[in-house]
């Protein structure tokens, strides 16, 4: 009688890549044919699978039993390639932010999955996405299609109040905080030198950037007016509004929104604070 060799959970699933990546290189016939009888085989065993969990389901005892097999992590995976159990909405969610979280993270921000409640998701966007005068936006076009695409089951992506008193970028969300001008952060002046609604021009090479302080939160924009390119550093500033002293272009400082032409926007940059030093990411 053969002997059969038990392999673990990984070296299944590896041998299962293997196979089917050698089934890939087949012709295109015989490729076709194992590829239908791979999903005969599946089938099969879902039919069977499914009778079985139906089984355990009928008594309390056997509910007990199977909670307790799917803890492991082979019979979970079994079950869950068929479509027998699913994961909750709550391990889907975030599985959709680790996705998303890459390009967040390469524009000085982060995301951070609060709760799930019914059919809403609570999201805080972190970093320079929290200050971000742009940050709505990228709830609506970036997380919330990205959740709302992946898991339909969900109706509504809410931004959770953010926590953080100030819009700088948590230590954490950038890989190496020694090298932040290799990831395209420039430094600017020392925190001290805002004063609270007093804008300061900051140049670096082609950039010009406007900074200003409102309620402990160091804003950056292009010092740009968008309506006739005119630069903003001189002007007036009541409350967290700007007006500009060429045109009389008022936008709110805390959004970057226009007051005076609603679809008119200023061009928002990341800013973080090291060692009591502003850094504006340019790139």
């Amino acid at each position: 009688m053969m002997k059969v060799m038990q392999e673990d959970f990984n070296s299944l699933a590896e041998r299962v890549d293997r196979e089917l990546s050698l089934i890939k290189e087949l012709p295109e016939d015989a490729r076709r044919r194992a590829m239908e009888l791979k999903k005969a085989i599946e089938a099969f065993h879902e039919h069977g699978l499914r009778k079985l969990v139906r089984t355990f389901r009928e008594t309390d005892a056997g509910k007990e039993l199977l909670l307790k097999a799917v803890e492991d992590p082979a019979v979970y995976a079994m079950l869950f390639m068929h479509g027998i159990i699913k994961q909750d909405l709550f391990t889907r969610v975030a599985a959709v932010l680790e996705e998303v979280r890459p390009y967040m993270r390469s524009h000085g921000g982060d995301v951070e999955l609060v709760k799930v409640e019914g059919k809403t998701v609570y999201v805080r966007l972190q970093g320079a996405c929290s200050g971000c005068s742009m940050s709505a936006v990228t709830l609506k076009n970036g997380v919330e299609e990205a959740i709302k695409a992946r898991v339909p089951e969900i109706e509504y992506v809410i931004m959770a109040g953010d926590e953080v008193a100030s819009g700088y970028l948590p230590i954490h969300a950038i890989d190496d905080a020694a090298s932040l001008e290799q990831s395209g952060w420039q430094q600017g002046p020392f925190i001290s030198e805002l004063e609270e609604g007093r804008p300061v021009h900051f140049a670096h090479e082609e950039w010009d950037v406007l900074l200003v302080r409102i309620e402990g939160k160091v804003m950056a924009f292009r010092n740009q007016c968008p309506h006739m390119s005119m630069p903003l550093d001189r002007g007036l500033v009541d409350g967290s509004a700007i007006t500009c002293p060429w045109h009389g272009f008022r936008f709110d400082l805390s959004t970057g929104e226009c007051i005076t032409a609603p679809h008119v926007q200023l061009e928002p940059f990341p800013v973080r604070v090291e060692d009591q030093r502003v850094w504006i990411r340019l790139s």
